[in-house]
């Protein structure tokens, strides 16, 4: 029973402020305004909130330009179980490494490879240490204000706006009192406790008005704060670029760039009477021009310099001179020698 009292009081309660409001800007009732010292507060703290929003968004996109790794890294704070995966630039590392491994370090290309691995891994390490810095000394400072001081702001100003309404309303139903101007008893007794409703009603208001100014005024001191998170910020950044510049200075040293610019690239010498060993497209120019030419039988290569054709198949192939055996035959992205007794020229 009690709860039922209690929801039928509340839809009242909603009803009769609905009903404030719309008239309110119909211009049918009055409104108590806020003085401009207070408008000006309230602008200034919502422009806040919303401007620290985007910076946190878009300092997130910088630190983690991919959306589902934000949303992981989102889901994984929630459940305190972060995990710290290898950046990009520690994978592009490894893979460096490896290949150049894989190349040896006696050629010149695998050791370098090797040295421009390692490097990337470190820089690697300088992005995880910027990211989690600058999570640590802008992000988390923006984020507790906006669930702290930023949510009591909020709150406030809502209770603020609802004593608003009730001193609004206890006004109202006093110079309804007024207007009657009647000498009943009854009445006058009635009138005395309007009177009253209005006192508690601008003593509460001017209270929470009081609290609601402090409290936005001392966005002043959080600005002050956010200026220092934001200088360790800049210090954090300009450190990880001066560090990475470094390391890519070391790098350009280390292997030689200029030597490695100045060498003359020799290419490999092909050998006419042994063409198959080179993409068609790479062959010298005293070999014929391409033709077209239709498979006649199947075939089977059997050999790694060989491909296979299909009977009815139309291909490319250059005829190599001095060989009465075989063509040079290219197949979609496929090259290599098949038997001239496979094919007839169509063009």
């Amino acid at each position: 029973m009690d709860n039922l009292k209690k929801a039928a009081a509340e839809a009242s309660s909603f009803f009769n402020r609905a009903k404030q409001f719309t008239e309110e800007k119909l211009g049918n009732a009055e409104k108590t305004v806020y003085q401009a010292d207070l408008e000006n507060l309230i602008r200034r703290s919502e422009s806040t909130k919303l401007m620290t929003e985007k910076i946190i968004n878009n300092t997130t996109s910088l630190l983690h330009p991919n959306p589902n790794e934000r949303f992981e890294e989102l889901v994984m704070t929630k459940l305190d179980r972060r995990v710290m995966k290898p950046t990009n630039f520690e994978i592009l590392g490894n893979s460096f490494i490896e290949a150049g491994n894989e190349i040896g370090s006696t050629y010149q290309y695998g050791s370098v490879l090797i040295k421009v691995g390692e490097a990337e891994r470190k820089l690697g390490h300088l992005e995880k240490e910027f990211v989690q810095k600058s999570s640590d000394c802008l992000l988390q400072p923006l984020k507790s204000f906006l669930e702290g001081q930023m949510k009591t702001i909020l709150k406030e100003k809502r209770i603020l706006d609802s004593k608003r309404l009730n001193l609004d309303a206890s006004k109202a139903r006093l110079k309804k009192f007024h207007e009657l101007n009647s000498q009943k008893n009854e009445q006058i007794l009635t009138f005395q406790k309007a009177e009253e409703e209005v006192r508690q009603a601008q003593s509460e208001f001017d209270r929470q008005y009081e609290l609601t100014k402090l409290l936005m005024d001392e966005l002043t001191i959080t600005y002050n704060h956010h200026l220092q998170c934001l200088a360790d910020f800049v210090e954090a950044q300009s450190n990880f670029y001066s560090s990475c510049s470094k390391i890519m200075q070391d790098l350009t040293k280390q292997i030689g760039i200029s030597s490695i610019r100045n060498t003359t690239v020799i290419p490999p010498k092909i050998d006419d009477s042994n063409p198959f060993t080179y993409p068609i497209n790479s062959l010298p120019s005293s070999f014929t021009e391409k033709k077209k030419a239709k498979v006649l039988f199947d075939y089977e290569a059997t050999e790694p310099s060989e491909i296979s054709v299909s009977a009815n198949q139309i291909i490319s192939i250059q005829i190599v001179p001095n060989d009465n055996d075989w063509v040079l035959a290219e197949s979609g992205r496929d090259s290599g020698k098949v038997p001239k007794a496979y094919i007839q020229i169509v063009d």
